[in-house]
């Protein structure tokens, strides 16, 4: 055992639980399919790092700390975070049900920090990823009206802007959002969303990817009023599904990124892992099942809490101080969880160079040696039909066999009588 110091052994203790659990099954000390439980005796593996650690390989602290270091020695998240302050006034009711919100929404995706962003009411969500190489920045935000019905023609061709995105050195660097920072700007964002703009999360954790069906359908591809039902019946596991308006949904699967990796490729970059390959099942499963027109595998995911502004969703209302109302984006189904069938449909459109492609193969010439194979279906034997010509023989033939065999048993009965 080697020393660890104190401030490591701290910073160990604040990582986000649900990315030690991808780099559990990534290493193997974790199955696909095992439910985390959110206590166990007086560990908590669903809430502290180093409980998951000691739940999974069945070890003591020692070594879960131990592991910890040896896997997340390289994690920098805690640089890349925004760190807003918390809010020193009493929070409204309101803010305190959307702080609930998001960090179940959080929680359910399993990341350990995200982007946020604004999306200006006009843009096309479908295609942000061509809009975001235009991504506003917050000072030329705040340049431009609040009311966006008054010079829509300004925002024209622009998306939105990066809330985290800074200009640090003469450089513009882009910070990410864990869930208490979400929640320590939840004034900021009901602001924001008041004046007409979309609230949108993507998740950026560096050991997951998420599988996003925007506008999704049930399995049947029709409407429904809750699809993610249809999905969980035909053996999906959907970390999070969204009512994002009166009538749309959006149903998220989590995937861990190893199996993704191609053979003898080294760190986290976007090359390491066959993107196109999980793209091309994003896409095929958007033009079955969802919105045709969806690009980028990184999509943005609309937050819990806040309103859909998008101006075909407005509607008109009666007796209220407003005339127009939005829907709000609600939680339909939330589980902090994997799902392998969807792991296993996408590697079937991937690289066979990639780790998971390669496990299988290996599993699969193991089973070859060992005789584990299809068992073979037993025919029944057939019966020839009296009914051809063949058969009248056999029939023929086997009755006077009959025959025989009877007058042989009476010829031995009348010798035992005599």
């Amino acid at each position: 055992m080697y020393e660890i110091s104190k401030e490591e052994i701290a910073r160990l203790r604040r990582l986000d639980p649900a990315g030690v659990h991808a780099a559990l099954i990534a290493s193997g000390d974790l199955s696909i399919n095992t439910a985390i439980p959110k206590r166990i005796d007086n560990l908590r593996p669903l809430e502290n790092a180093i409980d998951a650690v000691k739940f999974a390989r069945k070890c003591d602290y020692h070594q879960a700390i131990e592991w910890l270091h040896e896997h997340f020695a390289d994690d920098l998240a805690h640089e890349r975070n925004v760190g807003i302050k918390q809010v020193e006034r009493e929070l409204f009711d309101s803010e305190i049900v959307i702080n609930r919100l998001v960090k179940q929404q959080m929680d359910a995706l399993g990341c350990s920090e995200a982007r946020l962003t604004l999306m200006f009411k006009e843009a096309d969500e479908a295609t942000q990823k061509d809009a975001l190489l235009e991504t506003v920045t917050e000072s030329d935000f705040e340049k431009m009206p609040s009311d966006q019905d008054a010079e829509p023609e300004k925002r024209k061709g622009k998306f939105g802007y990066l809330v985290g995105k800074r200009t640090q050195n003469g450089e513009k660097i882009e910070k990410f959002f864990n869930t208490r920072d979400i929640q320590n700007c939840v004034g900021m964002l009901r602001q924001r969303n008041g004046e007409g703009l979309n609230v949108l999360l993507t998740p950026m954790d560096r050991r997951c990817f998420y599988i996003l069906v925007d506008d999704a359908l049930d399995r049947q591809g029709k409407e429904s009023e809750s699809p993610v039902k249809s999905w969980i019946d035909a053996g999906f596991k959907p970390c999070l599904a969204l009512q994002t308006s009166w009538n749309s949904h959006q149903i998220i699967f989590r995937v861990p990124k190893e199996p993704f990796r191609f053979k003898d490729a080294v760190g986290n970059d976007d090359s390491c892992f066959d993107r196109q390959g999980l793209h091309k099942y994003f896409q095929s499963l958007n033009r079955e099942f969802g919105d045709h027109r969806i690009s980028g595998l990184r999509h943005g995911i609309r937050l819990a809490g806040y309103r859909n502004v998008k101006p075909k969703h407005a509607r008109e209302v009666e007796g209220k101080a407003w005339g127009v109302e939005y829907p709000f984006v609600q939680i339909k189904h939330s589980e902090s969880t994997f799902c392998e069938k969807t792991l296993n449909d996408a590697l079937k459109m991937c690289s066979h160079h990639v780790l998971g492609n390669i496990e299988r193969t290996k599993q699969a010439l193991l089973n070859h040696r060992n005789g584990v194979t299809r068992p073979q279906q037993v025919m029944p034997p057939r019966s020839i039909s009296p009914v051809s010509t063949l058969g009248r023989m056999a029939a023929a033939r086997q009755a006077e066999q009959e025959k025989q065999t009877d007058r042989q048993i009476d010829g031995k009965g009348q010798s035992l009588c005599r």
